[in-house]
């Protein structure tokens, strides 16, 4: 299998890589990310490997679908295909899903890349909620997703894969490019003013209100789509609704 250089490689990865191992969120240093974050967006992707690192990547577009990773494979011997984590040959060319995340607060991003049957229900059933979602209410709304986990039986028990599960939908618009769409809400200033004698000083309260915490908001609420619109969406014109 001749080696191509890296430089033909497209950059797949967007931050940090984020792994589910049996259900528990890691990103590639270690590190526990937050619980929810923005999904921002979804791709596929055939990566050719070998000594465990990618010598190619074909990323799927509009107009270029990925092409037949059983083809690909068919063409390096295999007697040139690498041990798995089974043991067993594992064909150079993968398949892989991809879901691009981000922490609105901090602006940490994260790539969720894999090969695994898990990693692929969790892309398909994010990929149906983007389509049917961005059908209903435009190309600019995004999730915010929470981390979790699903049981799923395989060849070696029931194991957890990785799941997407939409809290909310979030309208990021349309404004221009570099347009701010993270508002961050400062917390009110007080004003000072002199004090008092100490003899005219009120009592202090009984008990003091903590200050409110910052909070972060990503676009604007997306109301949630209607069965109607959804069945008004897919029928002919003569029986929509006026």
């Amino acid at each position: 299998m001749k080696d191509l250089p890296t430089k033909e490689i497209p950059r797949i990865i967007q931050g940090v890589i984020l792994k589910c191992v049996d259900g528990r969120w890691q990103d590639k240093d270690g590190l526990t990310p937050p619980d929810t974050l923005v999904a921002l967006g979804i791709a596929r992707c055939a990566r050719c490997w070998k000594a465990r690192q990618p010598v190619h990547t074909i990323v799927e577009t509009a107009d270029q679908p990925l092409p037949n990773v059983d083809d690909l494979n068919a063409k390096i011997p295999a007697k040139e295909y690498e041990k798995g984590l089974d043991g067993k040959p594992r064909p150079p060319w993968q398949v892989q899903f991809v879901v691009y995340l981000m922490d609105p607060v901090s602006g940490s991003s994260w790539t969720f890349i894999n090969s695994t049957t898990g990693a692929r229900i969790a892309y398909e059933r994010l990929t149906d909620k983007f389509r049917w979602m961005r059908r209903l209410r435009g190309d600019n709304i995004v999730p915010i997703v929470r981390l979790d986990a699903r049981p799923m039986k395989t060849s070696f028990g029931q194991k957890q894969r990785p799941e997407f599960t939409v809290l909310e939908w979030r309208d990021l618009g349309g404004g221009s490019p570099g347009a701010l769409q993270i508002e961050h809400k400062a917390e009110p200033v007080a004003t000072t003013a002199a004090p008092e004698p100490a003899a005219k000083q009120a009592p202090a309260p009984a008990t003091t209100k903590q200050k409110k915490a910052k909070t972060t908001t990503v676009g604007k609420p997306v109301q949630p789509g209607t069965l109607q619109e959804e069945l008004n969406d897919d029928l002919p014109d003569f029986l929509k609704r006026a």
